[in-house]
């Protein structure tokens, strides 16, 4: 084999692999469980995510610049309005600062509940937007999707006992 041939194959093999450590790292849950992320609210009150343990919850990591993020926002106004919000608390996320939050919101004229992230998205490990999760009354994750879902569907509303 001659040398050009073997640094080819070299080049690519290291491609392959810094791949598919990106997309690792991009895919993964959060290190840090909801439970224990710290959210606040535009009047700056610090809350907990474990105090919406007991119910199901919604939580979204999202970015005001992202489209799927936008895409996905009316089927989980959707979703509120089908179950209830006795049954069901909706947590939407975001590092941004409350000015480009406010006008996320204001553009969709959402009655959702918008927190910001007190760690930066990067230290919890969110790196895929929006990255979203339905968990349990027990507060064990029952379904996790990346990158925009219809959270509305028969097969949530299946999961919502």
């Amino acid at each position: 084999m001659s040398l050009n041939k073997f640094y080819k194959g070299f080049l690519v093999l290291l491609a392959f692999g810094f791949g598919v450590n990106y997309w690792l790292k991009q895919t993964k849950n959060p290190g840090l469980p909801f439970s224990e992320i710290k959210l606040a609210d535009q009047t700056g009150k610090v809350f907990l995510g474990v105090m919406w343990k007991g119910k199901y919850v919604l939580v979204s990591y999202f970015q005001s610049w992202c489209g799927d993020c936008a895409r996905e926002l009316p089927s989980i106004q959707k979703l509120q309005d089908k179950v209830g919000s006795e049954k069901i608390s909706i947590v939407l996320i975001s590092d941004e600062p409350f000015l480009k939050i406010n006008k996320f919101k204001n553009q969709f004229h959402s009655d959702l509940p918008f927190f910001q992230s007190v760690q930066p998205f990067k230290e919890i490990g969110v790196g895929v937007y929006p990255t979203t999760y339905l968990i349990g009354p027990d507060g064990k994750m029952i379904l996790r999707r990346l990158e925009g879902y219809d959270w509305a569907s028969p097969e949530v509303l299946q999961l919502i006992k």
